[in-house]
Formats: C-alpha cells, sequence, structure tokens
C-alpha cells in the first residue's frame, strides 16, 4: 500500500515540477520574442528618425512655397518605412502596452504621410493651373511637411518607451508581461 502511495505522489511531485518548468520557459521564450520584436521596431524607427532629423523641414517649406506659388508641382517621393513592423504585426500583442500606443501611433502616421504622397499624385493634384490648384498644392505640402514633423515626435516617444534615449538602443528596458 505505501508504495502506491509513495508512487502516486512521486507522480504528482513529477506533473507539479515539469508543468513549474514548462512555464517558466513559455515564459522565457516569451521574453525572447518580446526582445526580438522590440530590437527590431527600435532599429526601424531610428533609421526612419534619423533620416527625419536629417532633413530641415521649415528649410525645404520656406524653399518649396514660393516654387509652388509660381505653378511648380513638387513630387514626393514614395515611402516604405514599415516592413518590420508589417512582419512582427501578429506578435504586436507581445509588447508591453506602455509601448504598443506610441508604437502604433508613429505606424500610423507613416501611413498618413504615404496616403499623403499618393494623393499628391493624384491628376486633379498634379494638372490644375488655376489659383486653387495652386493654394491646394501649397496646403498640401505644408501639411506633409507638418506631418514629417509629427513622425519625428512619435518615433522620438515610441523609442523612448522601449527603454532608448539619446540614440543608445537598450530594448529590454521596457520588460513587461502585462
Amino acid at each position: 500500500m505505501w508504495q502506491a502511495v509513495l508512487a502516486g505522489l512521486f507522480v504528482a511531485v513529477g506533473w507539479i515540477v515539469n508543468g513549474a518548468q514548462n512555464r517558466a520557459d513559455a515564459r522565457r521564450l516569451r521574453r525572447e520574442r518580446r526582445d526580438d520584436v522590440q530590437r527590431a521596431l527600435v532599429a526601424e524607427i531610428k533609421h526612419y528618425l534619423e533620416v527625419l532629423e536629417g532633413e530641415d523641414l521649415n528649410a525645404a517649406w520656406e524653399a518649396m512655397q514660393p516654387r509652388i506659388a509660381s505653378g511648380y508641382v513638387p513630387f514626393l517621393p514614395t515611402e516604405d518605412n514599415d516592413m518590420v513592423f508589417q512582419s512582427v504585426l501578429a506578435d504586436i500583442h507581445i509588447l508591453p502596452k506602455t509601448v504598443i500606443d506610441p508604437v502604433v501611433k508613429y505606424y500610423s502616421q507613416l501611413k498618413a504621410i504615404e496616403a499623403q504622397i499618393a494623393d499628391s499624385r493624384l491628376d486633379a493634384f498634379v494638372s490644375g493651373t488655376d489659383e486653387d490648384s495652386i493654394r491646394r498644392r501649397e496646403i498640401s505640402y505644408f501639411e506633409y511637411l507638418q506631418m514629417k514633423q509629427r513622425a519625428k515626435t512619435y518615433a522620438d516617444r515610441a523609442l523612448r518607451e522601449m527603454g532608448v534615449t539619446s540614440g543608445v538602443s537598450s530594448p529590454g528596458l521596457a520588460h513587461s508581461d502585462q
């Protein structure tokens, strides 16, 4: 009888220990995946932020506004700055809640910029030569530059929430199991 009780106790303890090990392994794998996702997003956001910081948006407006007023149609190059985000979107839920909001806000701003660029290529935008068309191009270009400025602000905030300050990457500082 005691042999059966001891064997049953041994099996039960084994289940408990094995379950604890499995949960610890799952937490470790989740942490590693979260760190990998966060590290990739940090790299992508930092790259675009470096590009944005290299642009003087006020100078761009000052140079372009008189040209647009005289009938020039500005060409806005296509941007594709969310390849990493699109590839990790299914795993975004593993990031801490405090990180998800600013990251999504930043990437939503990039989508708005892409839409503004696409709109600037529409025939109605490009072909008009009347005063209203010229004014529409001025407003559109000014809004485009403002959107890029907001993207800069959102990028800074997202990086800060991921534990990155002054260009030094420290993904993992925003650890959380939320």
